[in-house]
């Protein structure tokens, strides 16, 4: 049994990708809705129709108490089990997760990020993302995040730290994130493909404005970011190059393994 979680407000804009993209990958999902105003509920249901929404109890997007409500999820929860943003898409070799019987106990896996950036520049490719293709079809410029060493990493803005696949529950910190040398991504082949930073069209920009409103005064610098967001995210293009070859054998994988044509 694989379960993923996501917390979500208004994210009609992104939830299509994500969850045509994750139902093909995971068992089950338990959504938590930050009572949203717009369609996400409905959008969930429609693709997703056996996963479960809850209500969070949780005011804001602060990290603390997001942590914690996952936690508490994730502790009533049999097999592997993994928390995402609506941002990140989990793609690759899930042959990893197969055998869970014969694996030790307690296991968990390190994912690493490739980051991908809005291209811009016509010759690069389409602008304006559409939801009839997959986003890697139509994202494909950015950067490997373990094995950049520019800009986007050793400068004012911060890189994407690990996030973790696991078999028993674990105690987060600091957003879910694990960071340091001994939370290096485990596989190769099975990674997050971020695209937060992939749609600076006005229609990005709108779905990213609209959170101001449940991150409160508290929290991180990073979070509240929300007027510099086309700056960070063309900041974020300056190591970027064309990865279609570098993915390909991810991509290969999912098809492998889902039947889906990626």
């Amino acid at each position: 049994m694989k379960t993923v979680i996501c917390h979500f407000y208004n994210e009609e804009y992104l939830l299509p990708w994500w969850l045509e993209h994750h139902k093909r990958i995971f068992d089950h999902g338990i959504m938590i809705d930050y009572h949203s105003t717009d369609r996400s509920m409905e959008i969930i249901r429609e693709i997703c129709p056996d996963w479960e929404i809850r209500y969070t109890r949780n005011k804001f997007f602060d990290s603390a108490p997001v942590d914690e409500e996952v936690m508490n999820i994730e502790k009533v929860l049999g097999g592997w089990r993994m928390a995402l943003n609506v941002t990140e898409f989990l793609y690759g070799n899930t042959d990893h997760l197969r055998n869970i019987n014969d694996l030790p106990s307690p296991t968990q896996y390190f994912i690493g990020n490739y980051v991908f950036v809005d291209m811009e520049n016509p010759e690069k490719g389409q602008t304006l993302l559409d939801h009839r293709h997959p986003l890697h079809q139509q994202r494909y410029w950015g950067y490997d995040d373990f094995a950049n060493t520019g800009a986007a990493r050793h400068g004012p803005i911060m890189s994407r730290m690990s996030r973790s696949i696991h078999n028993y529950p674990v105690t987060y910190t600091g957003g879910r994130h694990w960071t340091g040398d001994q939370y290096k991504k485990t596989f190769d082949d099975l990674v997050i493909f971020y695209y937060g930073w992939a749609d600076l069209s006005d229609a990005g920009i709108k779905r990213r404005d609209q959170i101001k409103s449940k991150i409160s005064e508290n929290a991180t610098v990073h979070h509240h970011s929300f007027d510099d967001f086309r700056n960070w995210g063309r900041a974020r293009q300056v190591d970027s190059r064309d990865l279609r070859a570098e993915i390909a054998p991810i991509l290969e994988h999912n098809r492998r393994i889902t039947g889906a044509e990626w």
